[in-house]
């Protein structure tokens, strides 16, 4: 029993080690449907100043949570106005 037991923890941490290597696959990688492109394009468009931000906040944006913690100095630099 303790052989099997032992087995089975071996098999498991071979299926963590794999899905981990499956997670850092898609690292530094953002997707984007074809109704944001077309938002995307339409901001551009309207508003270049909004989409130079919005382009900042997807790049910077947290995969787990979807979030973004940036301070006004931060973005500033990012967009290179005072």
């Amino acid at each position: 029993q303790i052989k099997q037991r032992l087995l089975d923890l071996e098999e498991q941490n071979r299926k963590l080690q794999q899905e981990l290597l499956e997670e850092r696959k898609n690292t530094n990688f953002t997707q984007t449907y074809p109704k944001g492109w077309e938002r995307i394009r339409n901001l551009i468009q309207s508003n270049p100043g909004a989409a130079r931000l919005y382009s900042v906040l997807s790049e910077h944006i947290d995969g787990n949570c979807g979030a973004v913690v940036a301070d006004q100095q931060f973005l500033a630099d990012q967009l290179s106005v005072t």
